[in-house]
């Protein structure tokens, strides 16, 4: 896929929190800024000088008002986010936690909001969600996902309409993979956002926790 080349990555985060006993997880609807009317984990950028974890927990603390303790802290795996004629990757890093504490809290940015396992509204969060995010709550992690995006047309996001995203994968070390469907994007019935996911591929249940991700999409370091 010469279009998904990338030359270089941004690192951003990706938290989530998860009440095992009630079978229950904290998502965030986002209300401004990229993924906006969609519901996600909790996360961002990370700042100069953080490192990904400390990244991470500030996010979550900013958007949910809620701490978590290191030892409770598990990082999950990474999730490589590839854009059609688009250099510039985004490195994901993902992190789960059972326990917090301190009261949660909406913030400008997000509604923080619990769902059982049984129905998370993964038709109006990003569409790669639906794959990897039930293995999370699994317990099926670590993992690495390398997930593939358009841009879908002006005319298919508007009210009505769709697209379709074409599964191209012949890679050999793909564990899961099908063909998924977009649908419409309005402010007042959000689905699954302005891309389309065209391919993934994703390995799960790794023998360790993936550190970094090298520019040609392979694992590039573990965690030590």
């Amino acid at each position: 896929m010469e279009s998904f080349t990338i030359t270089s990555k941004k690192v951003l985060t990706l938290v989530l929190v998860i009440d095992k006993a009630k079978q229950m997880v904290l998502l965030g609807y986002k209300k401004r800024g990229f993924g906006a009317h969609l519901w996600n984990g909790f996360g961002g950028k990370v700042e100069p000088g953080e490192t990904t974890r400390e990244g991470a927990l500030r996010e979550l603390e900013e958007e949910a008002g809620i701490t978590v303790k290191s030892e409770d802290f598990k990082k999950a795996g990474i999730l490589l986010f590839q854009f059609e004629n688009d250099p510039v990757a985004l490195e994901t890093h993902v992190y789960k936690s059972y326990e917090f504490q301190g009261q949660i809290r909406e913030c400008e940015e997000m509604r923080p909001q619990w769902f059982a396992f049984a129905n998370v509204p993964y038709d109006q969060m990003w569409e790669d969600d639906q794959i990897w995010l039930p293995m999370l709550l699994n317990g099926q992690d670590p993992f690495y996902g390398r997930i593939y995006l358009k841009r879908k047309p002006v005319e298919d996001i508007q009210e009505g309409e769709t697209t379709a995203a074409v599964n191209t994968s012949t890679s050999t070390h793909v564990n899961h993979s099908t063909t998924m469907t977009g649908t419409s994007f309005t402010t007042a019935q959000p689905k699954s956002g302005p891309f389309a996911m065209w391919d993934y591929q994703l390995v799960h249940s790794l023998q360790g926790v993936p550190h970094e991700i090298a520019l040609d999409g392979t694992i590039a370091s573990f965690e030590n």
